[in-house]
């Protein structure tokens, strides 16, 4: 049987599918190209499809609901905001995605904007090349020595457990807030449980932010915990943006409430020419990269045709987002390598 599997480009450029063909073989197809410039042209083109790779269009409800016979949808990285999760749920559609591809990435991100921001990268590398060496001086108080200082996680998933164990070669002290995770697991990576949001801000001289998004962590950080935090602290997110209100992140920063920010992951993404973030010499800014390396960018899209694969061969993915469809699905245990 000849599946039909489509994944649509960004930015009006042609999806390269070397890697999700490799991960597509034992089905002995290829991944389709879609061009669609609107919804109703996508919708066209994918509602006969079997599986659909995530691109340029939103998996609502709208675009589910006209899919046809539609077993998989699978995106090559974590977040799944831009798909609707209930409604894949209720036509018997799998979800995957590849959260375990990319974990060291993230931490070493997050640790990276980290050190950035306590040392002064940016504004010291500037002054450099702008020939003003002597006014280096200027921007190197507040000047956190990192070693034995206190590291705040906001969630404690796989990539927030990874920068913990990072921080533990600094000598920081850890804590994080979670409420989903158990005691036991905070206890077997030594870190402290904070059942306070806002008290983890208060104490914290860095806090790394790790949220999924979802309707509970759309703008949970707010000035509330912003305006607590101490003023040579910062504040780091390679999450996902729309979690901290980025506003209320503007005026703390404005009113010297925290020393600054890095931020991999901002609330409307690419940032407006006018984002007052982009003047500020205390910000570190990257493009929602933190996740990409030579070998993930490899892995995780030949993961994503296995993914595929494994589904339209009725057996299990490594990773299925909407588990409650596994009610309403048979699907075969996976074949062990």
């Amino acid at each position: 049987m000849a599946f039909k599997v489509v994944i649509s480009g960004f930015g009006g450029r042609v999806a390269d599918t070397t890697y999700e063909n490799e991960g597509l073989k034992p089905l002995g197809v290829s991944v389709q190209a879609v061009n669609a410039g609107t919804e109703d042209e996508y919708i066209a083109q994918v509602n006969d499809a079997d599986a659909i790779i995530t691109g340029r269009f939103a998996l609502n409800a709208r675009v589910i609901g006209a899919l046809e016979k539609c077993k998989v949808i699978s995106t090559n990285g974590v977040g799944v905001d831009r798909i609707d999760l209930d409604a894949a749920t209720a036509k018997s559609i799998v979800v995957t995605n590849v959260p375990d591809v990319f974990i060291e990435e993230v931490s070493v991100q997050a640790f990276m904007l980290l050190l950035c921001c306590a040392k002064k990268t940016i504004p010291l590398d500037r002054a450099v090349r702008e020939n003003r060496w002597r006014e280096s001086r200027t921007y190197m108080s507040p000047m956190p020595r990192v070693v034995g200082d206190t590291l705040g996680l906001v969630a404690f998933g796989n990539i927030p457990r990874l920068v913990a164990r990072k921080a533990k070669g600094f000598d920081m002290k850890v804590m994080a807030w979670d409420p989903y995770v158990p005691d036991e697991v905070f206890a077997q990576h030594g870190v402290e449980r904070v059942t306070n949001l806002v008290e983890l801000f208060r104490r914290a001289d860095f806090v790394s932010a790790h949220l999924p998004l979802n309707p509970s962590t759309k703008g949970l950080l707010n000035y509330s915990c912003f305006s607590a935090m101490k003023p040579t602290a910062y504040f780091i997110n390679t999450g996902r943006g729309p979690t901290h209100l980025e506003a209320d992140l503007i005026r703390a920063l404005q009113e010297k409430k925290l020393a600054g920010a890095g931020l991999d992951v901002m609330e409307i993404e690419p940032t407006r020419p006018d984002n007052p973030l982009h003047a500020m010499d205390n910000v570190v800014l990257t493009p929602h990269t933190a996740s990409v390396s030579d070998w993930s960018d490899v892995e995780r899209r030949r993961r994503v045709g296995q993914e595929i694969a494994a589904v339209l061969q009725g057996r299990m993915p490594r990773n299925v987002v909407n588990r409650e469809v596994l009610h309403r699905v048979s699907l075969a245990p996976p074949v062990r390598a």
